[in-house]
């Protein structure tokens, strides 16, 4: 037995059926293409914001690591004048204790 033909009204439906679910599958495969774009440019965006932010970061700490520096430097400088200064005056106690002090002008 030959097969049975199918009728041209139901071969008909079968073809706009069949090119309704193609263009339902290309559309979906562009949504798709499209979100995948939109997920790699904000991963590209995040990276760029992450480096930048990083470098910043690197650069606040360099300038804070400069002042921490210079402050503690001067910190320093100004505790090791009034331990000398301290240790002078300490030493010309001593010196009138003996009776062996000297008159100093101090400006």
């Amino acid at each position: 037995m030959a097969a049975k033909a199918m009728n041209p009204e139901a071969r008909l439906q079968a073809s706009v059926a069949r090119d309704i679910k193609i263009r339902h599958l290309n559309e979906h495969s562009k949504k798709q293409a499209d979100a995948l774009s939109v997920a790699k440019w904000e991963l590209a965006l995040t990276a760029k914001d992450q480096k930048v932010q990083k470098q910043r970061l690197e650069d606040q700490m360099a300038k804070d690591s400069a002042v921490v520096k210079v402050v503690s430097t001067a910190s320093r400088r100004e505790r090791l004048a009034q331990l000398y200064k301290e240790d002078e005056l300490k030493y010309e106690e001593e010196l009138n204790l003996r009776g062996l002090s000297f008159r100093r002008e101090r400006i």
